[in-house]
């Protein structure tokens, strides 16, 4: 309980400062006049400006407040480190001890997770500011000193201001650890081409210094999965390796560094990064056989795509006409069948032919090029009408014949039909999911043909054939045996995804990944990493996986669409996967492998030092082995400005109170300041008046 004096006034301040001026040079004349009498008409002035400002005594009753004392616990994935995680538990348990034995403390603990970083100044500031600052006596923060955001230092120490904050560390002084780190990682490369990646391997720890720069290690660099070459490094330098593109697509290149002897973890021994081959340009060659309604559908297809270079030609006369003109007269530019089907076929990705006819143009040493070409990795597509059957017929040409995948059994039907997705057609991604396959029009005109080999995607009315892809070799061949996919393109009966059919064909042909029908993928989202399987088979077999810490998992996938099987490992913990089903190998990432988290796991306060050091708090190691040691606790008084030393803490005692009632009493009734008014003016005039006859009795001179 505590008193104070307080005033109630009865007039404004500006009324009191009038009194009070009148009072003032009413109390001057009357001293001046009548210094007997003055003193208590100066009274009596007092005893007004009682009554106008009415003063009070308060009187306040306090409860005392215990301070408190915040723990902040670093529950991050690097504290399960080297025992870390039971070290932390030690060291709270002697903390709250040593902090109860104090008296009048309360222990607040907070807990900071961090899987990928570790937010610790974050946390602390967060944790002062829900403290009342009154009563808040001090921090601990155990931790092994991995702060992704020491740089927001700063508002910690606002936060923080008077309150003595307290780094103890969890880590031991023989802590070693290798990392390897990205510095040049693009994230497209060209297909075909080398992708330039440099990294540096650091080691850390207090015997680094012991470890020479110079020292080599070995690294491995990994392509989904396979490895491509592995050779030694020098530490600490800047180093740069080639990483070929052989293919297009989602790669995942992975470098691995050799493990360091004793070191904490492997896990940033790992760099993961997924990288986008993509292709130049895809050159495409298109050979029209004749002028035709059609033909333009397929240029302004390719033409509109700007990752493919069209070559294309149109043959309008066939040479064995003879009707005098000359050959220079008959083209702008000669067709150049030599260099193309000869000197430069090998450059092109796709080679196209369209409603073509043998007219001698090419001979058979060309046909026989291009059947090489396919074997050897190229692609070919057939757009054909009723020129594929007869003698004129590109099947008819004994050298292109043997890749085919199928032959001409008669003329053309002419038929109005709408084309239909077969059945293994809906499991191929070339043809599934097409968009409004039930609203398709008509095409009018289907070669019937005698199929050897491929899948037959596309059908006719009574299911002939209409689109086949097949692999010959290392390449590819496609097959579409109608001339009518233009009548979708001018809207006719309702017209049909055109663009989208024919782009997805192309696209297979020149082997895009994401068209396989037979692919494994592994893609995360988010904390969740999702398994893809896709088939032509109905039945799969499982999915072994592979997880970041070495353990594998069988999975079953369930088929979600025709064709597409998958599942989700929710919350997939943060590393490269490896997955294998049936002959079928690949690799994902979920997140980086070497978080911030793992950027340096060898445990140091260097990244806190300056809240501990701008706070005149500590900095302690606080294991022996594996033991903990922590200092002792001291009370100190509020504005001490040491507040730690070796082998102690210090802990504010902050003298908070909490008010539970405040009563105020006047000093005096208004009838007694009224009572002494009165008593000092009768005195005054009492004094005065027995001065006065004394004075009119005195002689004139």
């Amino acid at each position: 309980m505590s008193g104070s004096i307080v005033f109630n006034p009865n007039l404004p301040v500006w009324a009191l400062a009038i009194v009070a001026l009148l009072s003032l040079v009413a109390g001057a004349l009357s001293l001046w006049r009548s210094p007997r009498g003055g003193v208590l008409r100066i009274v009596a002035l007092a005893g007004l400006f009682g009554l106008l400002l009415d003063p009070q005594v308060r009187t306040t009753e306090k409860t005392p407040l215990n301070d408190i004392a915040i723990i902040v616990a670093d529950r991050s994935e690097s504290q399960s480190l080297n025992n870390r995680t039971q070290a932390t538990d030690a060291a709270i348990e002697q903390l709250e001890n040593r902090i109860a034995a104090l008296g009048a403390i309360e222990t607040q603990i907070v807990d900071v997770d961090g899987a990928e970083e570790t937010r610790l100044v974050e946390a602390i500031s967060a944790a002062i500011a829900d403290s009342p600052r009154a009563r808040t006596a001090g921090v601990f923060v155990v931790t092994d000193g991995q702060a992704s955001d020491a740089a927001n230092a700063d508002f910690a120490l606002k936060a923080a201001e008077d309150i003595p904050v307290h780094v103890m560390t969890t880590g031991t002084e023989t802590e070693v650890d290798r990392k390897i780190t990205l510095i040049n990682a693009p994230h497209y490369g060209i297909v075909r081409d080398k992708v330039t990646i440099s990294f540096r391997i650091d080691d850390f720890g207090r015997d680094n210094a012991l470890r020479p720069n110079a020292r080599q290690v070995v690294v491995a660099l990994r392509i989904d999965g396979e490895e491509a070459f592995r050779q030694p490094v020098p530490l600490g330098s800047e180093v740069s390796f080639d990483a070929p593109l052989d293919r297009p697509g989602e790669l995942v290149i992975e470098l691995e560094v050799e493990e360091l002897p004793g070191e904490l973890t492997t896990r940033n021994n790992i760099a993961v990064l997924p990288i986008t081959a993509i292709r130049d340009r895809l050159r495409t060659l298109l050979i029209s056989g004749e002028p035709h309604p059609g033909e333009r559908v397929w240029r302004n297809l390719l033409k509109s795509d700007p990752a493919i270079d069209l070559v294309h030609f149109t043959i309008l006369r066939p040479l064995e006409k003879n009707d005098g003109a000359l050959q220079n007269e008959l083209a702008l530019i000669e067709f150049p069948q030599d260099e193309l089907f000869i000197e430069k076929l090998s450059e092109f990705d796709l080679l196209i032919f369209d409603r073509y006819t043998y007219r001698r143009v090419m001979n058979a040493f060309h046909f026989d090029n291009i059947a090489r070409y396919v074997e050897e990795g190229g692609a070919v597509l057939i757009a054909s009408g009723p020129e594929y059957n007869g003698p004129q017929s590109l099947a008819a040409r004994r050298n292109l014949s043997f890749i085919l995948p199928a032959l001409p059994e008669g003329d053309a039907l002419a038929q109005p039909f709408r084309p239909l997705i077969s059945k293994e057609g809906a499991r191929h991604p070339v043809t599934a999911r097409l968009p409004e396959e039930n609203l398709w029009g008509r095409w009018l005109r289907i070669m019937p043909v005698a199929q050897r080999s491929g899948a037959t995607l596309m059908e006719g009315p009574r299911g002939e054939p209409l689109l086949i892809l097949d692999r010959v070799g290392e390449g590819r061949v496609g097959l579409l045996l109608s001339d009518h996919v233009w009548l979708w393109a001018r809207g006719f009966d309702g017209g049909g995804p055109h663009a989208e059919l024919l782009r997805r064909i192309a696209h297979w042909l020149m082997k895009e990944p994401e068209l396989e029908e037979e692919q494994l993928t592994l893609t995360p989202l988010g904390e969740d990493l999702r398994i893809e399987r896709r088939s032509l088979s109905e039945e799969i077999p499982p999915v072994v996986l592979t997880l970041p810490d070495g353990d594998e998992r069988v999975l079953t996938l369930e088929e979600g669409a025709p064709g597409l099987f998958r599942t989700i490992l929710q919350n997939a913990p943060r590393g490269l996967y490896r997955a294998k089903s049936g002959d079928l190998f690949a690799v994902g990432a979920v997140g980086l492998a070497a978080a911030p988290e793992f950027a340096d796991v060898v445990a140091s306060p260097s990244t806190v030092a300056p809240i501990a050091e701008t706070t005149r708090g500590g900095q302690f190691s606080i294991r022996r082995g594996d033991d903990v040691a922590l200092p002792a606790l001291r009370r100190v008084r509020e504005g001490a400005n040491v507040r730690a030393g070796p082998g102690w803490a210090g802990v504010v005692t902050r003298n908070a109170a909490r008010i539970d009632a405040v009563t105020a009493t006047p000093l005096a009734s208004p009838w007694a300041w009224l009572a002494l008014m009165a008593a000092a003016l009768v005195g005054a005039w009492w004094i005065e008046g027995r001065a006065s006859p004394s004075s009119a009795a005195r002689p004139n001179p």
